[in-house]
């Protein structure tokens, strides 16, 4: 070994050094007679005559890498035990020695992962950011994952987390474990949709197994071959040249580290992204690590174990290469990715920010909005959402505008996905994609979330590159055979691509039928039974924002169809001209659609007809306050009143409505959960925005004496308030002052509802004998 270490031939001839002439015959006599697979024995003429040093040239010409184990095998069969076992001692500290400078290289390469916006230089440590995924062994029937595809928000994940109780979940320390008849697989395949971590977790596994913290002393090494990498170069190699490149060593001791090859562990990571197509059954058959051949031949005898049949494998794949897998691989087990936890993802973003503020603001964001909160199972949503908001969280408190809607976040998801297979392909990427969206169309019209091959033949997708990367391909169980059906990643994103398929540029031939058929889902997508179009709607009035638009056409290089606006704002308007007006989550769902345009023209256009919104007794989230806040912000009258009573709201809520409230006359935000500082969050917002509010209702809201005099200072320099409710708080005498105070300077107060709180005899005497002066100079209604 040019390493400083003895050779194979050095530790082969050592060995029979230490033998007798007679043990030494015997030796011979066994090799003539033991058959190993896939090598030739050495013909006996020529092992009668050899000597010592000639034999060890013969066994390394004949077996190559097997030679090590097979004189190990010979040395037990003829009773030498102990020269095995030293024999095995000695060559094991050669392998160890190498294999700690082969770990080196592994940490040096695996450590360090840099995110999607990084800039030169900047990375982060792997164990700081890897979050254990959650893994099962089992596949699902059909009807739980059509539950699983359905769900959304919080049933999803709780959904994922069943699943990984009910279907053996396990770890990647776990993944060649024996099963419970005792059986050790040597062939695992891991698979998972795009995106769900399956690369970052074989880069985990690298990095643990070199740290000595992973499969210590199950395997010698692993190496790791990126099937995105492999080229379609002509230039052949063997398994030992992809070893000494694994390596990066040029005098790696290859034969040294084959010798035991049951000590090896070969990850095939990305089968489906392979450049190639596998060699057939009856291709080209090579048990030799040292023979040259096409990567294809290379692979094919690695996975059908005509190569090194007694090493391990772990093969990552999506669902839709699965199946082609089959056929190239015995007895695998097999194990599939689910993407995060609930606590995984929180932990994901805590450890990403590495800041609770700035975590916390990320997740409220996409804990508050449904679809994304869904789709944040998949590590690679979380990972585009941190890292622009990170690079908003920078400058700004609150997230901007880049993120601000779920429409953003689903195209930047697609763009991503997109992006990773545009290079090669540019021309066919936007008809496969428009190919794709039709089918997500058919199949929300239709209410199909699982679709057949024949689907897929309509559709003209059955050759689509585009197929692997957005959809999963599962095999269920059909009475005694088994049958295949396709699924987008979830339901959500099926809706984002349905409503897709009206951006993208129509074919000329069919825009007129796309025309009508945009025009029938605006007409029936709120009559009774069509709730299961709302999403596509509202991804629909996202894709019509000019910024989206703009982004769209940059990244797909063609203009996007004009179909669409007219549309939508043409049903805005009828919306709005609706008699009785619309209300509670009726309401809210159409202000969700004008808010996903953040189009201000839109709301310009139909906020007048909404004088009066009554959301009460509906839970908000903070992204449904932004929500109102937009349209409100953007609408062309200035004496909105807004009924939010019972809404659950709290200081991050009020926070939320602060860019709406300067348009509103009346503020009913009665029995929520203000508190204190959400009511100085209140005052801040009526201060900066020379608010006109006549009416505000603060009853039952967790109020104390620590917010009165910020409150009753605030509201003393109004010249429009008319109403204020403050009953069922926790005021106490203490505030009495304050609201004199406000007594005394705001004129225009005539309505005042103070009753159930706890100013005591004294308190009320004093705002009775107080309000009686008032009553002398104007009228005056108190509730006490």
């Amino acid at each position: 070994m040019a390493s400083g270490g003895a050779t194979v031939q050095d530790l082969l001839l050592d060995a029979l050094e230490d033998l007798g002439q007679g043990e030494f015959e015997k030796l011979k006599f066994k090799l003539h007679t033991t058959a190993v697979p896939g090598s030739k024995n050495i013909p006996l003429g020529r092992l009668e005559k050899a000597k010592r040093e000639e034999l060890v040239e013969l066994m390394v010409e004949f077996y190559e890498d097997k030679a090590v184990g097979l004189i190990v095998t010979i040395f037990e069969d003829i009773g030498l035990k102990y020269n095995a076992s030293k024999l095995i001692e000695v060559f094991g500290k050669q392998i160890q020695g190498y294999k700690r400078k082969y770990a080196e290289t592994v940490i040096e390469n695996c450590q360090l992962i840099e995110d999607r916006n990084s800039l030169l230089g900047e990375s982060s440590p792997l164990n700081e950011r890897y979050i254990e995924l959650l893994i099962i062994r089992d596949h699902r029937p059909q009807k739980q994952r059509e539950h699983e595809l359905a769900a959304t928000g919080r049933r999803h994940l709780e959904i994922l987390e069943e699943n990984a109780s009910d279907y053996s979940s396990t770890a990647i320390e776990n993944l060649f474990e024996p099963d419970k008849s005792g059986v050790t697989p040597r062939t695992v395949v891991l698979q998972g949709p795009a995106g769900t971590g399956k690369s970052m977790t074989v880069q985990k596994i690298m990095l643990d197994w070199a740290a000595g913290e992973l499969y210590r002393g199950l395997f010698d090494y692993v190496f790791c071959i990126r099937c995105r990498e492999l080229s379609l170069t002509e230039e052949a190699k063997s398994l030992a040249d992809l070893i000494i490149e694994q390596c990066q060593d040029m005098y790696a001791p290859v034969k040294e580290i084959l010798a035991f090859p049951e000590k090896l562990l070969f990850i095939i990571d990305g089968f489906d992204e392979l450049p190639f197509s596998l060699q057939p059954e009856d291709g080209h058959c090579c048990a030799s690590p040292s023979s040259k051949m096409s990567m294809e031949g290379v692979l094919s005898n690695l996975l059908r174990k005509k190569l090194l049949p007694k090493s391990y494998l772990l093969i990552t794949t999506r669902p839709g290469a699965a199946e082609r897998l089959q056929g190239y691989v015995k007895f695998p087990r097999f194990a599939e990715i689910l993407g995060f936890s609930e606590k995984g993802r929180r932990e994901y973003f805590s450890k990403f920010f590495k800041d609770e503020r700035k975590a916390s603001v990320a997740l409220r964001f996409i804990e508050n909005t449904t679809a994304v909160s869904t789709i944040c199972f998949i590590p690679m949503v979380c990972c585009i959402i941190c890292s622009v908001i990170k690079v908003e969280l920078e400058t700004e408190d609150e997230i901007a505008d880049t993120l601000d809607t779920t429409t953003k976040v689903f195209v930047q998801f697609s763009h991503t996905l997109l992006k990773h297979n545009s290079q090669k392909r540019k021309k066919s990427l936007l008809c496969e994609f428009r190919n794709l969206c039709s089918l997500a169309r058919a199949g929300i019209l239709e209410q199909k979330i699982l679709f057949e091959e024949d689907d897929l033949q309509e559709h003209n997708l059955s050759v689509s590159h585009l197929k692997d990367l957005f959809l999963e391909r599962r095999t269920f169980h059909r009475g005694i055979g088994r049958h295949s059906l396709y699924s987008f990643l979830h339901l959500c994103f099926q809706e984002f691509c349905a409503a897709m398929f009206y951006i993208l540029p129509e074919e000329k031939t069919r825009a007129p039928d796309d025309e009508m058929d945009l025009k029938k889902l605006l007409d029936v997508c709120e009559k009774p039974g069509n709730e299961h179009l709302t999403l596509t709607v509202r991804f629909l009035f996202g894709l019509s924002s000019e910024k989206v638009r703009a982004f769209l056409e940059e990244a797909m290089q063609c203009k996007m169809s004009d179909l669409a606006k007219p549309l939508l704002l043409q049903r805005a308007e009828e919306v709005a001209a609706e008699d009785p007006p619309r209300k509670g989550y009726h309401l809210l769902n159409f202000f969700h659609c004008l808010f996903e345009s953040q189009e201000v023209e839109f709301a310009r256009r139909v906020m007048h007809n909404f004088q009066s919104i009554d959301i009460s007794f509906k839970t908000l989230s903070v992204l449904d306050c932004r929500v109102l806040a937009f349209c409100l912000q953007h609408s062309t009258i200035q004496d909105h009143s807004i009924d939010l009573t019972f809404c659950r709201l709290k200081l991050h809520h009020m926070k939320a409505l602060a860019p709406g409230i300067k348009n509103c006359a009346v503020l009913e935000f009665g029995s929520n959960r203000l508190g204190n500082s959400g009511v100085n969050v209140l005052c801040t917002i009526l201060k900066e925005l020379d608010c006109h509010v006549n009416t505000l209702n603060l009853g039952e809201n967790f109020l104390t004496d620590a917010c009165a005099q910020e409150l009753c200072a605030t509201l003393s320099t109004s010249k429009t308030l008319v109403s204020l409710n403050l009953k069922d708080n926790s005021f106490t005498e203490a505030t009495v002052p304050f609201i004199i105070h406000l007594l005394k300077t705001c004129t225009s107060l005539s309505i005042l509802f103070l009753n159930e709180n706890g100013f005591g005899d004294k308190g009320r005497k004093r705002l009775k004998q107080h309000v009686k002066k008032i009553e002398s100079e104007r009228p005056f209604w108190l509730w006490l």
